[in-house]
Parts: C-alpha cells; structure tokens; sequence
C-alpha cells in the first residue's frame, strides 16, 4: 500500500510548477541538452540520451574533420618544403658560380677553393665573397721578391756581389752581351723576373 504523504498546498503547488518547467525544458532539444549537461556535470554516471545520439551521429563528423585538418597541415609542409629546397638550391648554385669565378678569374687553386670552403662551413656563412675578404685577410698574398740584377725600376747586371748571383750571370758580364750565352742567359732572367713579380698563386 502506498504511503500517503500530507503536503500543504504552497509546497504542492511548487511541486506542480517544477513539473511544468522541468516538461517544458525536456520537450525542447536545446533545453533538453543543456539539462542533460547540467545533469552530467552532478552525476557523471548518470543516462543522457541526447547528448549521447547526438555524440554517436557527430563522430564521422569529427573524424573527416580530423582527416582534413591533417591534411591541410601536410599540404603547408609540403610547399614550405618546396620553398626551402627551392630558396637552398638557389643559394648553392650561386656558391658554386662564385667558387668557379675564383679559380677562372682570381687563380685560386683547388686548395684554396676547399680553405674557403671550409671556413664558410666554420664560420656559418652563406655569401662567398664575405668567406674570401675574411680568408684574404687572415691569408694575405705574399709580396713579389725582388730579384737580384733589378734595383727600383732598373736591371743591374753587373751587380755580382749578391749570394744568388750565380755562374750564368758572371758567363754574361764576360761575354759583355754578345753571343748566344748571353741571349740564354738573358731569357733565363726574364723568365725568372716575370715569376716572381706575378707572386704565389693562392
């Protein structure tokens, strides 16, 4: 037999308008899903229809949305790859174009190309003209010697008394530049002369 539950009529009342606003809310699916929610946050455990039909028809939703999204941030990798291989490409047929201008235009042996080379690769430089004044500096070129037989802007000849001055240049002064000693021996010098004005290549 069911207990019989005296209430007075404000507390009945009451009763009757929470039923009315509780129905409302519940006929309503955005009212409904709110409640669900309100009665998640109180009771974990607790059934929520709604919320869970509405999770079960969304997952495709959100799993093509996952696929795009990883998608789209592949596709941005890939051309900002693009882009980077493309900008180092560049930079290193620039580089090379400038070591080729070392050894054609400023007589840079193999040597000397790998010193800067290697000095970019130190230093994490990128410009090659920046490597060489650097490698310039710490390596200047040597000064010309000045051979013997020349004083300023005049060849002295009959200067014997210096220690290379050797037996070709004393067979001249006694040939007094006649014969074909004294053409050898004067082509001799010259050739000498000329490379040793030139300086060491690097």
């Amino acid at each position: 037999m069911a207990k019989i539950v005296e209430v007075d009529e404000a507390e009945y009342n009451q009763m009757v308008a929470l039923r009315n606003v509780a129905s409302r809310m519940v006929a309503k699916p955005e009212s409904r899903r709110l409640l669900e929610q309100a009665q998640k946050l109180v009771d974990p455990n607790a059934p929520t229809p709604l919320l869970d039909q509405e999770a079960s028809q969304m997952a495709p939703v959100k799993e093509l949305e996952k696929n795009l999204a990883a998608e789209i941030a592949a596709l941005k990798k890939e051309r900002e790859d693009e882009k980077r291989d493309a900008t180092l490409a560049s930079i290193a047929g620039k580089q090379e174009a400038a070591f080729a201008r070392l050894k054609s235009q400023h007589h840079y042996t193999d040597e000397g190309v790998k010193a800067v080379r290697d000095l970019m690769e130190t230093k994490g430089l990128i410009d090659v003209d920046d490597a060489v004044a650097i490698f310039e500096r710490a390596n200047p070129p040597p000064t010309p010697a000045t051979p013997s037989g020349i004083t300023g802007d005049k060849w002295n000849f009959a200067d014997v008394s210096d220690p290379g001055t050797d037996k070709a240049i004393a067979d001249l002064i006694a040939s007094k530049g006649e014969g074909s000693v004294a053409d050898a021996v004067v082509s001799r010098m010259a050739n000498e002369t000329l490379m040793q004005l030139r300086g060491a290549r690097r």
